[in-house]
C-alpha cells in the first residue's frame, strides 16, 4: 500500500506536462480548461507551429477551443485561420478569426509556454454559425508545461 501511495507523489502538470486556459466570454466570469499533455503540440525540428486544443468533455459549459500560429515567438502571433476554432456552449465549430486574433507569449523555454489570449469567434450559438452576428469575445491566459522527459 505504501509503494502504491508514493507512485502518485512526483505525478504532477509540472512532471507529466499539461496546463490550462482560464477565459471570459465577453464579459463573462472567469472559466477554467485544463490541458493535458497531448493537448499541445509545440514547435520542434520537425514542426514550425504551436497548437492547442481542448476537449468539449471536460468542460461543463460544452465550452472548446482550438489555434494555431506558425513560427511562435515573444509577442502577437497572428491565429492562423483554417485551423483555429471555438464551440460557445455545445455550439458547432465557429471560426477564429485570423484578422483579429492573437496570441500574445510572454513566456516559452523548455519547461513552461504562457501567453494571453485573445480571440474573436463566429457565433454559432444558435446552431448556425452567422457572419452577421457580433464576433465573440475570448479572452484568457494559457499556461502550459512541458513534460519532464521531453525538457
Amino acid at each position: 500500500m505504501l509503494l502504491q501511495a508514493c507512485g502518485d507523489l512526483n505525478s504532477s502538470w509540472e512532471n507529466d506536462g499539461g496546463g490550462y486556459i482560464k477565459y471570459q466570454i465577453g464579459d463573462s466570469k472567469t472559466y477554467t480548461l485544463e490541458l493535458g499533455e497531448d493537448d499541445v503540440e509545440l514547435p520542434n525540428t520537425r514542426r514550425h507551429y504551436f497548437f492547442f486544443q481542448t476537449r468539449i468533455e471536460k468542460s461543463d459549459r460544452k465550452d472548446a477551443f482550438a489555434a494555431m500560429v506558425y513560427d511562435p515567438s515573444l509577442g502577437d502571433n497572428p491565429v492562423v485561420e483554417g485551423y483555429s476554432w471555438a464551440r460557445i456552449e455545445g455550439s458547432p465549430k465557429g471560426i477564429v478569426y485570423g484578422d483579429e486574433s492573437v496570441i500574445r507569449f510572454d513566456q516559452k523555454d523548455d519547461s513552461t509556454w504562457t501567453a494571453d489570449l485573445d480571440l474573436y469567434v463566429q457565433d454559432c450559438r444558435s446552431g448556425i454559425c452567422s457572419d452577421s452576428l457580433p464576433r465573440i469575445h475570448v479572452t484568457g491566459r494559457f499556461r502550459y508545461w512541458i513534460p519532464a522527459d521531453e525538457r
